[in-house]
């Protein structure tokens, strides 16, 4: 009877990992639609535990329901783009400026990460690992309403970072460089240093999502 319950409690939530996984993979100027009976057999999950799913996700923001048909995921537009990096902007700028004076432990974890990063052949993987450097700085500054908000961005960072990663290999490794200024920057406790790095690389971020894929 418990094994039943916990698969009754896990399947909404699989469901939801598995429609999620697919949003963040698909490139954001892109569009999909998807029913409940695709999802369903796609993923080997019921269509009572998906339209939970879908209805979750629709509080979220990710997709947008349609009556008896199922989940229409939109392109996110440019302007689209620009909100979330100006969101960004305010909180890792902030972030950075509480860290820096005290930066701890906060670098050595930041260039383990980078070496993670540099090593991650799945554009997925890799930004995966941008979100944690950025995370970890952010949760360095001790401020838990900007944590929580900065992770309600994420999976729109994963479906914009992503589209980036596939098509320009270049971007790989200058992410790389600006996240490593961002690092020294706050391992030299040096707050203006870290400000103008992370103001760098939102520029450079926002620049790149922006342009025409080639």
């Amino acid at each position: 009877m418990s094994t039943t319950r916990t698969t009754a409690a896990t399947a909404p939530e699989l469901a939801y990992e598995w429609l999620k996984n697919t949003i963040i993979t698909l490139p954001r100027d892109e569009e999909m639609f998807l029913t409940e009976a695709q999802v369903a057999d796609a993923s080997g999950i019921s269509r009572t535990p998906v339209r939970e799913a879908l209805l979750r996700l629709q509080a979220e923001g990710f997709i947008r329901r349609v009556p008896r048909k199922g989940a229409f995921i939109p392109a996110l537009s440019d302007s689209d783009v620009e909100a979330v990096v100006q969101a960004r902007r305010v909180v890792e700028e902030w972030s950075v400026n509480e860290v820096a004076p005290q930066p701890g432990a906060v670098p050595d974890k930041l260039y383990r990460i980078l070496q993670d990063q540099g090593q991650d052949a799945d554009p997925v993987d890799f930004i995966a690992h941008d979100l944690e450097f950025h995370t970890t700085i952010i949760r360095a500054a001790g401020n838990p309403l900007m944590n929580d908000f900065y992770s309600s961005l994420r999976e729109r960072q994963m479906r914009m970072g992503v589209r980036i990663v596939m098509a320009d290999q270049a971007r790989k490794k200058q992410v790389l460089i600006e996240h490593r200024a961002i690092a020294d920057a706050l391992a030299a406790g040096d707050a203006e240093s870290a400000v103008r790095a992370v103001r760098d690389h939102l520029r450079t971020t926002l620049r790149s999502m922006t342009q025409p894929t080639r």
